[in-house]
């Protein structure tokens, strides 16, 4: 009995290491256009992606190491929002987030809500909207007299930036795709956050930017 346990367990072992195998094998991601190409490495791996980056980035991203290749003598303008990142297991589209959004005050905003029914039918009370990267949709309740009535000097800012979120934010910046006109291939890194779980076979990289409309599968 035990060495049928023992052989199913190498079993389910070899399987796993045969499947990390093939997503080891997937090559990357590549378009090429009339005036612009790009080739896109997926890291996916907590672990990797801290390597990369030289921070921890956390759970739910996946990162690409990016070059981007202008093919004409014209100065060609690129920015992480030409990217997004699309699952074709579930048809979720990320767009590539700034360094703001993931760690900076950006990372969470404040929307004013009015009475709406919700999905069930049922009104919504007035009240903000606190939202963010990684953050649950929490709706806050409407402030009292005295709460409305301190001053915008009086009020918490909308994200505190730790010396954590510092760190990481500037890594974030430094490693990232520049955001200007190139003249000269550039390497950098775009950074996603997908809900899903998703393999590196089920990934696209689309591009829509100067250099045209571009489509690249992980495959």
């Amino acid at each position: 009995m035990r060495n049928v346990f023992v052989l199913s367990l190498l079993a389910v072992i070899a399987l796993a290491a045969d499947k990390k195998a093939a997503d080891k094998k997937i090559g990357p991601a590549e378009a090429s256009g009339d005036d612009f190409a790009f080739t896109a490495t997926a890291l996916m791996d907590r672990a990797e992606i801290q390597q990369a980056l030289g921070a921890d980035l956390g759970d739910g991203f996946v990162v690409l190491r990016l070059k981007a290749t202008p093919k004409t003598d014209k100065p060609l303008r690129i920015s992480p929002d030409d990217f997004t990142l699309l699952s074709r297991k579930d048809g979720e589209r990320c767009p590539a987030l700034s360094a703001s959004q993931i760690a900076g005050r950006g990372s969470i905003t404040v929307k004013a809500a009015k009475d709406q029914p919700n999905s069930w039918g049922t009104p919504v009370a007035n009240g903000p909207i606190w939202s963010g990267i990684g953050t649950q949709v929490k709706r806050q309740p409407p402030p009292s007299a005295k709460e409305d009535s301190k001053t915008k000097d009086d009020s918490a800012p909308a994200a505190a930036t730790g010396p954590d979120q510092s760190d990481l934010l500037t890594a974030l910046k430094t490693k990232s795709i520049p955001d200007e006109e190139i003249k000269q291939p550039v390497e950098g890194l775009l950074y996603f956050r997908m809900d899903g779980k998703n393999k590196l076979k089920d990934l696209t990289v689309l591009y829509k930017g100067d250099g045209g409309r571009l489509v690249a599968d992980f495959k």
